[in-house]
């Protein structure tokens, strides 16, 4: 009987500390693409994070990143194009 109750206490004191766990709260893609270092410091975080993958920050972090480097791809073919043809007037 003593064990159980100890074992009950350690339990309850466990989900206590569970629950009193502040949580951080979910950013949206925009504000990682506004924000870049908040979004480099969250993917740092990701990468050491059990269950990264279904993290809403860990995932619109990942989508901001990929769209700026999409927009980065896309400038620098553009530069390209236009070294090599002018800005065609």
């Amino acid at each position: 009987m003593k064990v159980n109750l100890q074992i009950s206490g350690v339990l309850a004191a466990g989900l206590l500390l569970t629950a009193c766990q502040e949580e951080e709260p979910n950013h949206t893609v925009q504000y990682f693409l506004d924000n870049p270092q908040a979004r480099q410091e969250m993917l740092a975080k990701c990468e050491v994070t059990d269950n990264a993958i279904s993290d809403a920050n860990c995932i619109n972090a990942d989508t901001a990143a990929r769209s700026v480097a999409r927009d980065e791809r896309r400038q620098r073919q553009k530069d390209a194009v236009q070294s090599l043809y002018g800005d065609g007037s």
